[in-house]
């Protein structure tokens, strides 16, 4: 479940019906509260955030919203949004844990790639074969070394 978090209703909207539109299941929360409730409650495998909840354009909000949702789970994959973005916000952003950052108005096809991205990352698991199983999915009979 992707967790969508933004205060403008259209945003919303378009990211869910975007992403619902890729196989994906979508949740919405709209102020910071409601997004902290819903990722202790749900758990997410990745949310894009909005930086700015109300009148100021800083990013403020955002970035504490950010360590928030860190400080309870710093596994989960985080894209910044904003329509009032700069340099200094995306690095502090990464900084913060972020692992995107995408200026609004967002491009469909670059927002899906990154979401793709950091799904299939965040779902990957490191898997430890013997020598024989690698031996039968590599066939290393051919391959000739010497070892001291």
């Amino acid at each position: 479940m992707i967790l969508v978090i933004d205060d403008d209703i259209a945003v919303r909207t378009s990211i869910t019906l975007l992403l619902s539109g890729a196989g994906y299941e979508v949740m919405e929360a709209d102020d910071p509260e409601d997004a902290l409730l819903k990722v202790k409650d749900f758990r997410p495998e990745l949310i894009i955030l909005d930086l700015n909840f109300s009148l100021d354009t800083s990013g403020r909000e955002g970035m504490t919203l950010l360590q928030e949702i860190k400080s309870l789970d710093t596994t989960i994959p985080i894209i910044l949004i904003t329509g009032w973005g700069s340099i200094e916000l995306a690095v502090e952003g990464m900084k913060l844990g972020a692992n995107d950052f995408i200026n609004k108005p967002w491009s469909n096809k670059h927002l899906l790639q990154s979401v793709k991205t950091l799904v299939d990352l965040n779902e990957k698991q490191v898997v430890n074969h013997s020598r024989k199983e690698l031996d039968s999915l590599y066939q290393f009979e051919q391959i000739i070394g010497q070892d001291k």
